[in-house]
């Protein structure tokens, strides 16, 4: 379909200049065309909302940069989008351009929370609109290549001698026949083009022309055809006025490379930005691209890794990739040919498509760069970053280059106060901030002393994710508490899920959302079916219960009922996990530890049924249907509370005599029986018998899962254990002492055992026998 001539003409007093975001080819030709032309307004595809600031971009940044946007919708839900600039982003090359020529120059997007109720992508400037064309797999078919990176590539970045009249006429063929033939146009666009083409408008009314107009391709024909016919209804030069429950708030925020890199996910982004960056210097600087500097930075990269990259290699690498280029029908050795010259020359084995490689990750990260922004003093921050900065101060926190271990007590007010602000700080992916040691509140191994260890370290991400969390709020407290709020609503069906976060609520002090999840967390606990996240959360809930001095939960009557609930749907659970199969049954004993665990610390305060306790153990421990790790840890838990006795538990043992099903019994014993196994050499006796009577090869069967149990034992433990059955065998002296460590893998030596049993027991089938000495 033809387009209008006049789209094509640097002579129209409004130009629309489409760009692909983030295009060097695109960055050049419009700051060539704002230079030559000295136009009187230049209008970018910006969010308007940042006008009033502009000359906070003015300030010696360190790109890459991005504004970030956000807002609070009415629902209370909470999004944010990225415009972000680099060195060589068009829009960032006009903004300077037309700076140095003195051009009124403004941003004409709508702002981001006018249009983030029906459009939640991430990043303004994306490339999804062009990625799914019809015509782009059209043009893929006719010039031989195999994506839209590639096709654009050819067309516009591998022409060094394209000039701006050239670049407007094939620019806006490209994208405005994709517009056409794409048929359905978000609502968000349609509004967002009404926006700009009022701004146009405005502009043409207040500074005359001519007005270069620097937006993605695939809004230049739709604002054509606005402003080439009488102004719509929808066109308002104002954007509509925020609901009075809406929050917003906009700053810049440092980017980088990585978070650019298109082949990490941004959709809006060229891949290998860190090579379009050394395409843009020698660009500019009027040179080919020097492929062979970037060769040897994936060298030094490889063998940074310990691969090992030969000068052959690199020989190999650049001849291969400046053939394909001739191939290809490149004028010089263009990305694709530089990383399938690579690949080709340098990875020996097969890569399957899409798969993943040491070498192949080398090539990418060098691609990539590692370009990481920085604010300049003077950039407006928003509320939150200020009092986090105000917060770390005074608790002597403030992350470093060098990194800090804090080491906290729980039991002092002061350092209280400091791991509440840390977890806050978690709760918000802040960058810098991780806990490294200390009580482990979730597993509860140790609870003797409450302490935490944390590293405090300066991260690039900090400041970025300070920002970027701005959208939870202006305090750190209200932040962190309407990002775990958020979270709270998005749960379904996860008991475990919505204790973590109770706990979280309550290491970081914030008791409305605590509150809040009280409720919450006991719908969950009733609908969920998955006794792991049933007896995970109940896990939780005893800590918060039992233990919590530091939070001032304990003893609390709604987690006392909450408590109740999760430990009477976790018993009903157990029953059923017969239907699951044996391979369940490892995984699901730590479940049956934490009933047996809150049982006898709440019995009498909760007032727990020990007769209904007993008699769900009893019957699951003589289900044939359950896997034996549960029904060990069944009549161990009977054990524990001495409603079994040691000669019953044998008994049971007898049961699992066959390799493939002792290991398993005995790791759901070990698992709450610990400390009882130990004091009964008679048990340990007994498992001996059975291992004895197994054949070399029946004992390689049962060494893994006999090593997974015996992994609830300490070494000190299981010396005691050898030493009790040494002595009970009847055997001491020497042989008693600790044996020297073997010097290979138990696993190795039950296989060299079960050889040598098999050679033997050949060697007795056929009557062979060595020569007589």
């Amino acid at each position: 379909m033809d387009l209008p001539t006049q789209l094509f003409s640097l002579d129209a007093p409004v130009i629309l200049f489409p760009v692909r975001h983030h295009s060097p080819t695109a960055a050049i030709t419009v700051a060539d065309v704002i230079r030559t032309l000295r136009p009187r307004s230049v209008l970018i595809e910006g969010p308007a909302d940042f006008n009033d600031r502009l000359a906070e971009l003015d300030l010696p940044h360190e790109l890459p940069i991005a504004i970030y946007s956000y807002v609070r919708l009415p629902d209370d839900s909470r999004r944010g989008a990225y415009y972000p600039f680099c060195e060589y982003s068009p829009e960032w090359q006009a903004f300077l351009a037309a700076r140095q020529t003195g051009a009124d120059v403004r941003f004409i997007d709508l702002p981001y929370g006018d249009i983030a109720a029906v459009d939640d992508r991430v990043n303004r400037y994306g490339d999804a609109d062009f990625l799914a064309s019809q015509y782009v797999r059209r043009l893929c078919e006719k010039l031989g290549v195999d994506s839209f990176d590639a096709v654009w590539d050819t067309l516009f970045e591998l022409d060094r001698k394209i000039t701006p009249a050239q670049y407007l006429r094939r620019a806006h063929q490209f994208c405005g026949q994709m517009r056409l033939l794409e048929g359905d146009v978000r609502e968000a666009d349609r509004r967002r083009e009404a926006f700009m083409a009022a701004q146009v408008r405005a502009a043409l009314k207040q500074n005359g022309g001519p007005i270069v107009v620097v937006t993605g391709g695939y809004h230049s024909l739709a604002l054509y055809e606005r402003l080439n016919t009488a102004a719509s209804p929808d066109e308002q030069p104002t954007a509509p006025a925020p609901a009075p429950d809406e929050e917003r708030g906009i700053a810049i925020t440092p980017y980088s490379y990585e978070r650019l890199d298109s082949l990490t996910g941004y959709n809006a982004g060229m891949p290998n930005p860190g090579y379009y960056h050394r395409m843009w210097q020698d660009r500019r600087a009027g040179r080919p691209i020097a492929h062979r500097r970037l060769i040897f930075d994936v060298a030094r990269a490889l063998r940074d890794r310990k691969q090992r990259v030969s000068s052959a290699d690199l020989i190999a690498a650049e001849s291969c990739a400046a053939a394909l280029s001739q191939i290809r029908g490149h004028a010089e050795v263009w990305r694709t040919d530089l990383v399938d010259g690579l690949i080709g020359s340098l990875i020996k084995d097969e890569l399957a498509a899409g798969g993943s490689h040491p070498l192949l990750d080398a090539i990418h990260e060098v691609l990539r760069g590692n370009a990481r922004g920085a604010l300049a003093e003077g950039a407006t921050l928003p509320p939150l970053v200020k009092d986090l900065r105000r917060l770390l101060a005074e608790a002597d926190l403030q992350p470093d280059p060098r990194p800090r271990d804090v080491e906290l007590d729980l039991s002092t007010e002061n350092d209280r106060a400091k791991s509440r602000l840390l977890h806050r700080l978690l709760i918000l992916n802040i960058g810098g901030f991780a806990q490294t040691g200390g009580t482990d509140f979730t597993s509860r191994d140790d609870l003797s002393r409450l302490w935490e260890k944390w590293r405090v370290l300066w991260s690039p991400e900090y400041e970025s994710s300070a920002i970027e969390a701005a959208r939870y709020g202006p305090t750190l407290a209200e932040a962190a508490a309407n990002r775990l709020a958020e979270q709270a609503r998005a749960l379904q069906r996860s008991a475990e899920r919505g204790a973590i976060l109770l706990l979280q609520a309550s290491l970081a002090d914030l008791n409305a959302v605590a509150s809040d999840l009280h409720a919450q967390l006991a719908l969950l606990v009733n609908q969920d079916g998955d006794f792991l996240s049933v007896t995970a959360a109940l896990a939780h809930l005893l800590y918060l219960h039992q233990f919590d001095e530091t939070m001032g939960t304990r003893g609390r009557g709604d987690v006392g009922r909450l408590l109740l609930e999760a430990f009477a749907r976790g018993l009903w659970l157990l029953e059923v996990l017969g239907q699951m199969g044996d391979d369940a049954g490892g995984k699901a004993v730590r479940g049956v530890a934490s009933l047996l665990d809150t049982f006898e610390r709440c019995e009498r305060p909760l007032s727990l049924d020990r007769t209904e306790f007993r008699d769900v153990l009893a019957r699951v421990a003589g289900d044939r249907a359950q896997a034996p790790a549960i029904r060990g840890a069944a009549i161990g838990s009977l054990w524990v509370l001495g409603e079994a006795d040691a000669q019953q538990v044998r008994a049971e043992l007898k049961l699992f005599a066959d390799p493939d099903r002792l290991g398993d019994f005995l790791t759901g014993l070990f698992a709450v029986a610990r400390e009882v196994v130990q004091r009964h050499a008679d048990l340990i006796l007994a498992i001996d018998e059975l291992l004895s009577g197994f054949v070399d090869e029946q004992f390689l069967t049962a060494l893994p899962s006999l090593r997974l149990a015996f992994t609830y034992f300490t070494p000190r433990e299981k010396h005691h254990m050898a030493a009790s059955l040494l002595e009970a065998l009847g055997i001491k002296g020497k042989a008693a002492a600790p044996m020297t460590a073997l010097q290979v893998s138990p696993e190795d030596a039950a296989r060299a055992l079960a050889r040598e049993g098999a050679l033997f027991a050949a060697i007795a089938q056929y009557g062979l026998r060595g020569a007589e000495s």
